[in-house]
């Protein structure tokens, strides 16, 4: 008997058929994009994973106090607002710069420059606009909905709490550059890192700068944080204490306001630095943000060179501030005595040729004293000629003048005292090896090839002043950290070169520059200080020539350099100034005035210390530190 199938009973197999023919397309297609997802991408879609769930945020910490000698926060620290950029949290990266330029009035193709390579770090916020105004900020967090990937960040940045106060000295912070990056000393830095560039701000980078946070974050999707899972806290730098004071830095400030010229204040007794100072001035806080093209032109190849430390970076002829030096060898070596009177007529003939006095009539018959005080230049053309320019060139080198003098400062410079020897070497063609007599007397007022810093100016009178040693200039007191783990007060302490120069030469020429500033006839009584202070100055005067009096005229760049060194009190010392006013004219007029100020102000500062202790310091860092950490 034959069973016959209906069409239905077929029908319905064959769906089934096609029903589980379909199922399986699915499961296989199913199953090769599990692979795909799981084999071929699976380790990017880990990382994206993880990176969307826990996000770590590293903090930079606020950089350590840099006080004055007594105290006084030159350099603090501030709350700075940054608008940064996830490259991992945004669609469309070029949208969103361009919606945040218009927010925030800037050119679209400067914020989507920016962003550079994004493509190894797109986890890592990068810092689009850096220190932004209320105002930018508040617009920006009003639209934050319409900017996916911009976060909004809070950092310490520098405040130089006096603006222009020895910025020279100080220096400024600026972001790390990718040269820097990419130097094996820079390892430990990322970008956005504020580095010290300048100044003391670079060379004590590693204990100013302190040690990161890093905080561990849940965020969405859309990285917004949720939750933090941990955190390290970051640990504020290493406070650097200076020797320098505050009172005497602001006074030669204020005497350089306006000027070219650079005025170096020491302490005889150990090398300390009182005062250093350098002008034209700039304001470091302007390198918190970023600083136009314009005005660090200016600052770096304006006339005025306003970057260049003038103090330790300007090499100038010191004129006839050198005469110290010169009366110092000769008194010595016995080419002259203390009373010999030297006829001055107003000029030295030298061969055919004479060689001029700054005073055309003539002093008349001068000796140590009398020549000194009214620098004439006859009596010391006619000891230099009887040195000869190598001793000369021998007694400037114990004087530490020609080399450097070890100032915690970068790039200083050398300048040069001329020798038979200095020469050969110099120059290349045989015949200008060959040094001429004529070329000494130059050298014994100050001028020919003899170039000196203001610092090194600075450092020899100490020498004269506290027995004949030589110390290196020094800028430090000490350098201690905010948790009382860390204290080096041992700076200053290093042991001093003694010159053993005869005391009686020292004496006596020191008793020279008494009658400078003090004789009715002296140079540099400018310098005097008022009388109820009843303190005795003493000191030279220096008036270095640019260029021949037949091209002087009116060309400002061609006029004098005025100079006066001076220290006080004259019979014991306790500050030496220096004053370099370039083309300012004769140092008697111009340079000798402003030591006054300077000493002025170190001699009724005060003298009470400002009450910082650490505690109070702790105090004043903290606001900045739980504004910085509260942001993340």
């Amino acid at each position: 008997m034959i069973i016959r199938q209906s069409s239905s009973t077929l029908n319905v197999l064959f769906r089934v058929r096609v029903a589980l023919g379909v199922l399986l397309v699915a499961f296989l297609l199913l199953g090769v994009r599990l692979w795909y997802l799981q084999v071929l991408k699976g380790h990017y879609f880990r990382v994206r994973s993880e990176n969307n769930l826990l996000r770590t945020v590293y903090v930079s910490p606020p950089r350590g106090l840099i006080l004055d000698r007594n105290g006084t926060v030159l350099a603090a620290n501030r709350p700075a607002y940054d608008i940064e950029f996830v490259a991992e949290d945004c669609p469309n990266p070029k949208k969103t710069m361009a919606d945040l330029a218009q927010i925030v009035g800037q050119p679209a193709e400067e914020l989507i420059a920016k962003l550079g390579e994004q493509k190894r770090r797109r986890f890592e916020p990068k810092v689009i606009l850096a220190d932004v105004s209320a105002d930018v900020l508040a617009r920006v967090a009003a639209q934050r909905y319409r900017l996916p990937g911009v976060i909004l960040n809070v950092v310490a940045t520098r405040k130089y709490v006096f603006s222009d106060f020895a910025a020279h000295t100080l220096g400024y912070i600026r972001e790390v550059t990718r040269e820097q990056l990419d130097n094996p000393q820079f390892v430990s830095y990322m970008p956005g890192d504020l580095v010290g560039q300048f100044g003391l701000e670079s060379r004590w980078e590693n204990f100013l700068r302190g040690d990161r946070g890093i905080h561990t974050l849940v965020v969405n999707a859309a990285g917004v944080k949720i939750s933090e899972r941990s955190y390290k806290q970051e640990l504020i730098g290493h406070n650097l204490s200076l020797t320098i004071d505050a009172t005497v830095q602001a006074a030669a400030d204020k005497a350089l306001a306006g000027r070219r010229g650079a005025i170096v204040a020491l302490d005889p007794r150990n090398g300390e630095v009182l005062a250093i100072s350098s002008g034209p001035s700039f304001d470091p806080n302007i390198f918190a943000r970023e600083v136009p093209v314009d005005i660090w032109r200016d600052l770096v190849n304006g006339v005025d060179k306003k970057m260049n430390n003038r103090a330790i970076q300007g090499t100038y002829a010191p004129g006839s501030v050198f005469k110290i030096v010169t009366a110092v060898a000769a008194l010595s070596e016995g080419v002259i005595g203390p009373e010999e009177r030297i006829n001055c007529p107003g000029f030295y003939m030298f061969g055919s040729r004479p060689f001029r006095c700054h005073k055309s009539s003539g002093h008349g018959l001068v000796n140590l004293q009398s020549a000194m005080a009214q620098s004439c230049d006859v009596y010391f053309y006619t000891v230099g000629q009887r040195l000869g320019v190598d001793r000369i060139h021998d007694y400037a080198k114990r004087f530490g003048l020609g080399m450097l003098t070890g100032i915690e400062l970068a790039d200083e410079r050398v300048g040069i005292v001329p020798s038979t020897e200095w020469k050969r070497n110099y120059f290349k063609r045989e015949e200008d090896k060959k040094w001429y007599p004529g070329e000494t007397l130059s050298v014994a007022i100050g001028q020919g090839a003899v170039t000196l810093t203001p610092l090194q100016i600075a450092r020899a009178v100490s020498v004269l002043v506290n027995g004949g040693r030589l110390f290196r200039p020094n800028l430090i007191s000490r350098i201690e950290s905010n948790y009382g783990g860390y204290r080096d007060q041992d700076f200053g302490k290093e042991p001093f070169v003694d010159q053993e120069f005869d005391a009686r030469v020292i004496g006596l020429v020191r008793d020279s520059l008494v009658s400078v500033v003090n004789h009715a006839s002296g140079t540099g009584h400018k310098a005097q200080l008022k009388p109820e202070l009843n303190i005795v100055v003493a000191g030279k005067t220096g008036t270095a020539q640019v260029a021949s009096i037949a091209r002087e005229g009116n060309d400002e760049a061609l006029k004098d350099h005025a100079w006066f060194a001076g220290y006080a009190p004259a019979q014991n010392p306790e500050i030496v100034v220096v004053a370099l006013l370039e083309n300012a004219g004769h140092g008697g007029a111009v340079a000798a005035p402003v030591v006054k100020a300077v000493m002025e102000a170190y001699f009724t500062r005060n003298g009470q210390p400002a009450q910082t202790t650490q505690e109070s310091i702790r105090v004043a860092q903290s606001s900045v530190v739980k504004e910085v950490t509260n942001a993340h």
